[in-house]
């Protein structure tokens, strides 16, 4: 699987959203919906396989974090 976007500030795992303001909160959104679209053109064609798994993990977590972010902007 190739590299990811970079995310300013650390890696969105190990920020804290619920201590942004609205405007990090937007930055925070566009980067991870730009890392789910690079991570959606990886997915690995074998289903069955371990890296699939691994892809699977990874994209459900960045929609998770997204669901998050999103929340927070309501």
């Amino acid at each position: 699987m190739g590299e990811i976007v970079a995310f300013p500030g650390g890696e969105p795992e190990e920020l804290n959203f619920a201590e942004m303001d609205e405007d990090q909160l937007r930055a925070c959104l566009e980067e991870l919906r730009e890392r789910l679209a690079v991570l959606d053109k990886q997915e690995p064609a074998d289903m069955n396989s371990e890296a699939y798994e691994t892809w699977a993990e990874e994209h459900e977590d960045l929609e998770d974090m997204m669901d998050e972010v999103l929340e927070l902007l309501d």
